[in-house]
């Protein structure tokens, strides 16, 4: 679980929570007998309000089950009942999405809500900050073909396109709601899911020719004009989609891996030359269990936002210290970068080559 640290309100006082404190507050507990509810910390089930007593330092008579649920679950603690039925998990995505939102508190979640005056039933529904959010998920997967070779340049927008599509037709009938398509890419390298590339296919194919007999030139009226620094143009857009109302690429950001890279790159520099074998293993072995441990990462999500959606995507919503969010930054034309969490703003500020690694 990624480290969590949040302000939660009890009994009219205001309470610092930890999720590695609640962690370690668990380990030297004895768990006492468990009525309905539980909660699994290090692989053993606490009853819930035993945890909060201990780390609040708050009699069990003072508040509910349900207060401690809560708080619990603020920093990803998630409290089962014997009557939880286990979420499903079909792919890639689902697991990942499932495990970012309870790092980040997100409990309120339903698995495939029936939608009132509606025929279709998205992935999941979450409820917070007061909104609602639809959910459809989607991944790329490998098949036979993709490691054939073939001729010619593909529009590195159209899988993504097709995606788009076919979430558009499963939620036609909700144009009333905030309905996102969560995308990840596991395993297809070719697949591009960088911020321009997903904005291009989210509010029109770039102008990019496609070579081969079948070849035709780029539709003028959708392309990507051209790039200022950190900002994207995007001019004669038609708003074609208007039901997504935002991309959500959730992944993982290997901050350890690219810290780890960073101080090969600064050595390098000092010492004018690239590090040996043995040197860099030796960097390598240096690293683990430090911040630069190579199996560190966090679980994250880019939001692309859609700026002709009838119900856009609350900006309160998935703020945590590696997300990132992209949206029009000056009319609808102009694109950029509107929100970067902490944890990757810290690290993109130690160098250029620290910028470069994180958008690698």
């Amino acid at each position: 679980m990624v480290r969590s640290r949040k302000t939660v309100r009890l009994n009219g006082v205001n309470y610092e929570i930890d999720s590695e404190k609640i962690t370690r507050v668990a380990a030297r507990l004895e768990p006492k007998a468990i009525d309905k509810y539980w909660v699994k910390i290090q692989g053993r089930r606490f009853s819930p309000k035993q945890v909060v007593s201990e780390l609040l330092k708050v009699p069990l008579v003072d508040f509910t089950t349900m207060d401690a649920t809560r708080i619990l679950g603020a920093v990803g603690f998630e409290v089962h009942s014997a009557k939880d039925k286990p979420e499903p998990v079909r792919t890639p995505s689902d697991a990942l999405l499932q495990e970012y939102l309870r790092s980040h508190g997100l409990t309120d979640v339903e698995v495939e809500p029936v939608i009132e005056n509606s025929s279709s039933r998205p992935d999941y529904i979450l409820r917070a900050d007061g909104a609602e959010v639809l959910l459809d998920v989607e991944d790329f997967t490998s098949k036979l073909e993709d490691s054939r070779i073939r001729g010619g340049a593909p529009n590195p927008c159209g899988p993504i396109r097709e995606k788009l599509n076919a979430a558009r037709r499963r939620f036609k009938d909700l144009e009333g709601h905030c309905c996102c398509l969560v995308l990840q890419n596991p395993d297809k390298p070719r697949i591009d899911l960088t911020w321009q590339i997903v904005v291009g296919a989210m509010l029109g194919d770039l102008g990019f020719p496609t070579l081969g007999p079948k070849a035709r030139p780029a539709d003028p009226s959708r392309t990507l004009a051209g790039t200022q620094g950190e900002e994207t143009t995007f001019k004669h857009l038609v708003p074609e989609n208007v039901i997504i109302s935002a991309i959500i690429v959730v992944e993982r950001y290997t901050i350890g891996e690219k810290r780890f890279r960073l101080s090969v790159h600064d050595r390098e520099q000092e010492l004018g030359r690239d590090l040996g074998v043995e040197e860099y293993l030796q960097a390598v072995e240096q690293s683990a269990g430090t911040e630069r441990d190579l199996s560190l990462n966090r679980v994250r999500v880019r939001v692309h936002e859609n700026p002709h959606a009838k119900v856009p995507l609350d900006r309160r919503l998935f703020r945590g210290p590696f997300d990132e969010r992209y949206g029009a930054v000056e009319g609808p034309n102009l694109w950029g970068q509107v929100y970067i969490g902490g944890g990757v703003s810290e690290f993109e500020k130690l160098s250029d080559a620290a910028k470069l690694l994180s958008r690698s």
